[in-house]
């Protein structure tokens, strides 16, 4: 039994790559068709009408929407003129190739042309003065590229084929693929950054990225909210632009979670501090991925333990307990206003002393994921 029990479809490499597989195949095999069938000529072209059943049969690895697709980009792209309606399995299928019958002195052309690939000559290699021609740079045009970012491309493109000494039958073929394939690359980079945005101070992560890290990542939502100062005051720091904050954020967050559970595990028993205690090295690292200086958080530990000795509570681990005050602290420092309003004021002007002031006791407060 052979392997190939079905005539084979041929089709041109270099169109294919010009206009895609899926469509040099369709036109193979409406070319099949027009071979084997009548034509009317109306209009200055040759119309074929063939039942869309056969066309299903002659392609079995496609279905109805398949060939309406694909039928669909090639009248778009000015190849093929499509007579009472679009592709329906059920119907007869008129169509006409767009290139003008002979015996008409009128032939009608669409308006948008797409870039066919010129007809293939003998294999030379590219010359050092090689230039697309005018049509060449149409077809481009009828696609969006513009004539100057075509034309930029004309340098590399002879460079790089001339150092290789390939020979092919189009060149220009090649370089309608080589341009459109840059243009779409540059149509993407402008397209993120036109989306890239300066990190506001009013920034909150959205939805989703708050449903990976807390049902997802199973990381306390608290843990999560006291990230957000670090990471605006960091970002608007260095002034870089993004659409991407969501993705840094849950990055961000979920490096810190690995170092405090951690932290956490280290701890078990429930103690008093000491007025010797330190906080765990481990803390100034998680303090580094937040971008919060070690010396910032050095100056804050003699208070830190005064109050904690005057408060008498034990704790599993003063140093997660620490790590939630230093973090506080950092974004009440950095952004005041905000600080004031989820901190509260001090509760009288005159009031000098450390436990009566009232923002250090809110800083200070428990939080569930330190406890």
């Amino acid at each position: 039994m052979s392997l190939i029990p079905e005539k084979s479809i041929v089709f041109s490499p270099t169109l294919a790559a010009t206009l895609g597989l899926e469509e040099t195949i369709l036109l193979q095999i409406l070319q099949e068709c027009v071979t084997h069938s009548d034509q009317v000529v109306s209009s200055g072209f040759a119309w074929t009408s063939i039942s869309g059943l056969k066309i299903l049969e002659l392609s079995p690895f496609w279905n109805e929407d398949d060939i309406r697709r694909l039928t669909a980009s090639l009248h778009e792209k000015g190849l093929l003129l499509v007579g009472g309606g679009a592709f329906q399995a059920s119907q007869e299928f008129r169509f006409a190739f767009n290139e003008s019958n002979s015996h008409s002195s009128s032939p009608q052309v669409s308006n948008r042309s797409a870039p066919i690939a010129p007809k293939p000559s003998s294999a030379k290699t590219i010359g050092n003065s090689w230039q697309p021609s005018e049509d060449c740079l149409r077809q481009l045009a009828q696609l969006g590229v513009t004539k100057e970012f075509a034309q930029q491309q004309i340098p590399p493109f002879v460079a790089y084929w001339r150092d290789r000494n390939i020979p092919r039958h189009s060149w220009e073929a090649k370089y309608i693929k080589e341009v459109w394939r840059q243009w779409q690359q540059a149509e993407a980079v402008s397209y993120r950054k036109n989306k890239q945005l300066p990190m506001a101070g009013d920034w909150y992560p959205s939805k989703d990225a708050l449903d990976i890290l807390c049902n997802q990542g199973a990381i306390n939502s608290n843990f999560i909210e006291d990230a957000i100062p670090e990471f605006i005051l960091y970002w608007r720091g260095t002034g870089e632009a993004s659409s991407t904050w969501d993705s840094k954020f849950v990055q961000h967050v979920r490096r810190q979670w690995q170092f405090f559970n951690g932290m956490m595990n280290q701890d078990k028993t429930p103690k008093t501090i000491t007025g010797a205690w330190r906080p765990n090295e481990s803390v100034y690292d998680v303090l580094h991925m937040a971008n919060i200086e070690r010396d910032f958080a050095e100056r804050l530990i003699p208070e830190f333990v005064l109050y904690w000795q005057e408060n008498g509570s034990a704790q599993c681990s003063w140093s997660t307990k620490f790590l939630q005050y230093v973090k506080r602290q950092w974004a009440r420092n950095s952004q005041p206003q905000t600080a004031e309003k989820h901190y509260g004021k001090q509760q009288g002007s005159g009031s000098t002393g450390r436990i009566r002031d009232r923002n250090i006791i809110d800083a200070l407060s428990d939080r569930s994921w330190a406890s």
